[in-house]
Protein backbone atom coordinates (compact mmCIF):
# COMPACT_ATOMS: atom_id res chain seq x y z
CA UNK A 1 0.00 0.00 0.00
CA UNK A 2 1.07 3.12 -0.73
CA UNK A 3 0.06 6.74 0.91
CA UNK A 4 -1.82 8.43 -1.42
CA UNK A 5 -0.60 11.33 -3.26
CA UNK A 6 -2.85 13.93 -3.35
CA UNK A 7 -3.63 15.05 0.11
CA UNK A 8 -5.87 18.17 0.29
CA UNK A 9 -7.85 20.12 2.99
CA UNK A 10 -11.07 18.95 4.20
CA UNK A 11 -10.25 15.34 3.41
CA UNK A 12 -11.10 12.69 6.39
CA UNK A 13 -8.16 10.42 6.40
CA UNK A 14 -7.19 7.27 8.59
CA UNK A 15 -3.91 6.29 9.81
CA UNK A 16 -2.22 3.89 12.59
CA UNK A 17 -0.37 4.92 15.45
CA UNK A 18 1.25 4.07 18.60
CA UNK A 19 -2.31 5.57 19.73
CA UNK A 20 -4.19 3.10 17.51
CA UNK A 21 -6.26 4.19 14.43
CA UNK A 22 -7.01 7.24 14.54
CA UNK A 23 -9.75 9.09 12.25
CA UNK A 24 -9.61 13.03 11.44
CA UNK A 25 -9.41 15.72 8.88
CA UNK A 26 -7.18 17.68 7.39
CA UNK A 27 -6.98 21.20 8.57
CA UNK A 28 -3.99 22.38 6.91
CA UNK A 29 -0.68 21.23 5.11
CA UNK A 30 2.40 23.71 5.55
CA UNK A 31 6.45 23.24 4.49
CA UNK A 32 8.62 23.23 7.68
CA UNK A 33 12.10 21.91 8.67
CA UNK A 34 12.30 18.40 9.78
CA UNK A 35 15.39 17.05 11.94
CA UNK A 36 17.93 16.89 8.56
CA UNK A 37 17.23 20.57 7.96
CA UNK A 38 14.97 19.64 4.90
CA UNK A 39 11.83 21.92 4.00
CA UNK A 40 8.98 18.78 3.74
CA UNK A 41 5.55 18.94 3.91
CA UNK A 42 3.68 18.34 7.12
CA UNK A 43 0.17 17.43 6.62
CA UNK A 44 -1.83 18.96 10.57
CA UNK A 45 -4.91 16.78 11.42
CA UNK A 46 -7.70 17.45 13.69
CA UNK A 47 -9.19 14.63 15.79
CA UNK A 48 -10.96 14.14 18.85
CA UNK A 49 -9.51 12.36 21.50
CA UNK A 50 -10.73 12.48 25.51
CA UNK A 51 -13.79 14.58 24.24
CA UNK A 52 -10.97 17.50 23.08
CA UNK A 53 -10.22 18.40 19.69
CA UNK A 54 -5.99 18.20 19.49
CA UNK A 55 -4.21 19.15 16.34
CA UNK A 56 -1.28 16.65 15.01
CA UNK A 57 1.42 17.52 12.55
CA UNK A 58 2.23 14.13 10.16
CA UNK A 59 5.40 14.44 7.59
CA UNK A 60 4.43 13.52 4.45
CA UNK A 61 7.34 10.94 4.48
CA UNK A 62 6.41 9.01 7.00
CA UNK A 63 2.80 8.55 5.67
CA UNK A 64 3.12 4.95 3.92
CA UNK A 65 4.93 4.15 7.27
CA UNK A 66 1.37 5.13 9.22
CA UNK A 67 -0.75 3.30 6.64
CA UNK A 68 -2.39 6.60 5.78
CA UNK A 69 -5.71 6.86 3.88
CA UNK A 70 -7.95 9.43 2.70
CA UNK A 71 -11.11 7.81 3.60
CA UNK A 72 -13.60 10.93 2.35
CA UNK A 73 -13.37 13.80 -0.31
CA UNK A 74 -16.30 16.39 0.03
CA UNK A 75 -15.76 17.76 -3.67
CA UNK A 76 -18.07 20.83 -2.71
CA UNK A 77 -15.69 21.82 0.33
CA UNK A 78 -13.03 21.50 -2.29
CA UNK A 79 -14.34 23.90 -4.80
CA UNK A 80 -14.79 26.66 -1.90
CA UNK A 81 -11.04 25.90 -0.91
CA UNK A 82 -9.85 26.61 -4.97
Amino acid sequence: MTAPKTILIGDRVRYESAAGTIRGEVVDIVDAMNAAGDIIPWIVIEHIMHNRPVRTRLADTALEMMKFKVIFRDIAIQKEVA
